[in-house]
């Protein structure tokens, strides 16, 4: 109890000028801290406290609110402008909570599996024809990252979104941007790690069935999470504008997206030219 209170003090406000101290130190003792700490820390001691001063002017601006919060520093459109220019190093990251539950979602709900995406096509239109999929936020959101040519992952620990999303940024340049989905709670936590491994985007925050303190979040980066986690009307607004956007830039440059392929936890969009000269068994 003391010592709950003594890590949770400087989260009243931010100390130092950083926030979420209790799960910072928590984490210490965990896989994903102790990888943090020996692959990114320890490794590149430069990016981690340029990072850090990063992170302390983006939290000194006004750059979280409606569940939104930023992770870049120079005029939205300028920056919007630029994402759509990436190609490949876009990735969409969202929560196995958000997958459904009644019906329940026919891949299982602790994984980075998707049914709909493993059959989804474009060109021939084949698509999951599960129920749950009807309904599914991870499909409706899969599906504008797809159109926008962004990578999609399916978060289900700490430790995987280091191994598949920030370690490859850090140590092969494999990711620039980042949108993700997750808990208000841990937006401060991760928000530096991010930052640090080279990543800038948008935060989103679920407004229900989000893990509110250490205990709830812990058993979720189990996999134990029986609430589906739904986005706030502006985070899903925020979304689904910057996705379209990017797409349409696409578009008008030839670039079109038909299905995903896997590459280890991430679903990899297709372009139209290379996914007609594969054969569909090649992506599922």
């Amino acid at each position: 109890m003391i010592l709950h209170t003594l890590l949770a003090r400087p989260d009243s406000g931010p100390f130092l000028g950083f926030g979420a101290w209790e799960f910072g130190f928590r984490s210490l003792a965990r896989p994903y801290g102790l990888t943090f700490l020996s692959r990114v820390i320890l490794r590149h001691p430069w990016r981690t406290v340029t990072g850090m001063l990063s992170y302390r002017r983006l939290s000194r601006g006004a750059t979280q609110g409606d569940g939104v919060m930023r992770l870049f520093i120079e005029p939205e459109e300028r920056f919007v402008a630029r994402l759509a220019l990436e190609k490949s190093k876009v990735v969409v990251a969202v929560g196995f909570c958000q997958k459904p539950l009644v019906p329940p979602c026919p891949a299982g709900r602790p994984n980075h599996d998707c049914r709909y995406f493993d059959g989804l096509d474009l060109q021939s239109e084949v698509r999951g024809a599960d129920p749950a999929c009807a309904g599914c936020e991870v499909r409706r959101i899969g599906t504008l990252a797809l159109h926008a040519g962004a990578s999609m992952h399916i978060m289900t620990s700490a430790m995987d979104i280091a191994r598949d999303v920030m370690l490859p940024s850090i140590e092969k340049r494999r990711f620039s941007s980042v949108i993700m989905c997750l808990c208000p709670y841990s937006v401060q936590a991760i928000a530096p790690p991010l930052i640090i491994c080279g990543l800038q985007g948008y935060l989103l925050g679920y407004e229900s069935g989000n893990c509110a303190n250490w205990a709830q979040w812990l058993r979720a980066d189990k996999g134990m999470k029986d609430e589906l986690t739904m986005l706030g009307s502006a985070a899903e607004d925020k979304l689904a504008s910057l996705l379209k956007g990017i797409a349409e830039v696409r578009a008008t440059e030839g670039q079109e997206y038909v299905r995903y392929t896997r590459e280890g936890n991430i679903y990899v969009p297709v372009p139209s030219n290379e996914a007609s000269l594969q054969h569909p068994a090649d992506s599922l």
